[in-house]
């Protein structure tokens, strides 16, 4: 074999080498959320994920958001091919199912919620950081909805 050939031979072989590390690398990962202590069984649970301290707890933001009517305790549901990174889920029963959060006078939370991590704020919710997880490969958490 010639040396020219020879160069580009391994010239090839080694795009493919980068080209396949490239590519595993951006594999694409489930993530399964187990949503735990729901108060009634006809409302609605809310989820959303968000992929950043910027988008998190910005409903017009989310990475990705689930909607399930008529769930069972526990309810367990599929954030599918998420790319790699950092993420943070919120999720709320919707009980009397008008879409959002209800609160009380004082604006506390009189739904059921909670976050990734089974984070908790100080007066409020808590930050991405608190409740982020790292995802490369299929996870599986709980949430339990307080």
């Amino acid at each position: 074999m010639k040396p020219h050939s020879l160069h580009k031979l391994a010239t090839a072989g080694f795009a493919v080498l980068v080209l396949g590390i490239a590519a595993n690398s951006s594999h694409a990962a489930d993530l399964t959320v187990n949503v735990k202590n729901l108060r009634a069984q006809n409302g609605v649970l809310m989820l959303a994920l968000f992929n950043s301290a910027e988008s998190f707890q910005k409903m017009d933001k989310q990475f990705g958001a689930q909607m399930i009517a008529a769930v069972q305790d526990p309810g367990v549901f599929i954030f599918k091919n998420l790319p790699a990174g950092r993420y943070a889920v919120s999720v709320f029963q919707d009980e009397n199912r008008n879409g959002k959060m209800d609160s009380n006078m004082l604006g506390v939370p009189v739904e059921r919620y909670g976050f990734s991590n089974n984070a908790m704020g100080k007066m409020g919710p808590p930050d991405f950081e608190s409740a982020a997880l790292t995802i490369s490969d299929n996870r599986e958490i709980s949430i339990d909805l307080r």
